[in-house]
């Protein structure tokens, strides 16, 4: 008897082992939240799309489709079911092999999935497959994927589903698993945007001279949150200050919210200090920051945080006015509020920045001609400038 509870012992001490073969050795717990009703069947049909799409991309004509959000040059990360689904769309016959193959599966129930209404329920709520990195950044010859789907309860981690040969496995999904393995989720509707500044980008001015100033480029080197928060969504805002002419009284806001979208794959470029890889986190925006940079407004000031659905924070800074040659600069606190990750709020003195955006110091760094800002160790941009007349 002791014999056979020994041999008992032994085997569930090796299939636990074999179960939690995934973890990390060094994972912490993740803290995940109480879901209600809707969101745990939303967190439900996620995850079983999740198993039909690993299952039908054991298909080769489905898995070479998905080349077009995975391929080095890919021009799109991200796919809706709607657009998936919708035949009249130009993207859904690029994916006609998945298309047909998901709706097989959903029409007969196979396999055991209870499925539902499951393509439609994926329609109503604009939820999409995306691909965070490409296949670029794994060995050559990488075509494979682990598909996980969005937990809902966190944006850290979640079981994925990969192929061994023909044998399933589940395993733990999170940014180090996809370090090593090329991944596909399925995403819920993005989060609607309730953030105290409203997204305004700047016109071009009308006067003469004008002094235009961009944000160029932008590289950012943190992710934000987890795995599944997936695309950033950055927003630079700028504060300034305005002069009342008859009362002679400055007053300062903050305004011309420029929104980013700003791809994870540059992130783990500008993390990793990759130089060749999404143009080494470089991502292209070319947008007003202010449409004329007056004498007169002495000092501005740029915010730049990553929009998350999270309490809002309230900060200020000072900006400078100067009414003529013959007064001195007055100055006012520019007040506003926020949701999300702070990457850094900074002062700009006027005559400080024209003198430095294209002379560089001795520990400046300079991208396509311009000294290179930050707002914050891992937030670096371009300011292109322009006088018009």
């Amino acid at each position: 008897m002791k014999k056979l509870v020994f041999i008992l012992a032994v085997c569930l001490f090796a299939a636990a082992c074999e179960k939690d073969d995934n973890l990390p050795a060094d994972q912490t717990p993740v803290s995940k939240r109480q879901l209600s009703g809707p969101e745990a069947i939303l967190k439900a049909n996620l995850d079983q799309t999740a198993k039909i799409v690993a299952d039908i991309i054991q298909d080769d004509a489905v898995l070479t489709e998905l080349t077009l959000l995975s391929g080095e040059n890919r021009e799109f990360f991200s796919l809706s079911f709607r657009d998936l689904l919708d035949e009249s769309k130009s993207v859904s016959s690029s994916f006609s092999n998945l298309r047909n193959r998901f709706l097989a599966e959903c029409s007969s129930g196979a396999k055991g999935y209870d499925l539902g209404n499951l393509a439609d329920y994926l329609t109503k709520n604009d939820c999409y497959l995306y691909c965070p990195y490409p296949s670029n950044f794994y060995p050559r010859g990488t075509t494979s994927y682990t598909v996980a789907a969005h937990p809902i309860d966190n944006d850290i981690e979640n079981k994925g589903y990969r192929y061994e040969g023909k044998k399933k496995i589940e395993v733990v999904v999170n940014e180090k698993y996809a370090d090593k393995y090329m991944v596909l989720l399925i995403m819920p509707k993005d989060e609607d945007k309730e953030d105290g500044l409203e997204a305004v980008v700047a016109e071009p001015s009308k006067a003469d001279p004008v002094y235009e100033v961009r944000i160029g480029k932008v590289r950012c080197a943190d992710y934000c949150g987890g795995l599944f928060e997936g695309t950033l969504e950055l927003k630079i805002t700028r504060g300034y200050p305005e002069y009342n002419l008859t009362t002679q009284e400055i007053k300062a806001s903050f305004s011309t919210i420029i929104p980013i979208d700003y791809p994870r794959d540059y992130a783990k470029a500008a993390i990793n200090g990759w130089t060749v890889h999404s143009e080494g986190g470089w991502y292209t925006v070319n947008l007003i920051w202010d449409s004329n940079w007056r004498t007169s407004k002495t000092q501005q000031c740029i915010l730049a945080y990553e929009y998350d659905k999270t309490n809002e924070t309230s900060i200020s800074a000072t900006v400078g006015y100067k009414p003529d040659d013959f007064n001195t600069s007055v100055t006012a606190t520019a007040k506003t509020t926020y949701r999300g990750d702070f990457l850094g709020l900074v002062e700009w003195d006027r005559d400080w920045f024209y003198a430095t955006n294209t002379n560089p110091g001795p520990y400046d760094e300079v991208k396509n001609g311009w000294v290179v800002r930050k707002t914050c160790p891992v937030l670096k941009l371009t300011t292109p400038a322009r006088t018009i007349y």
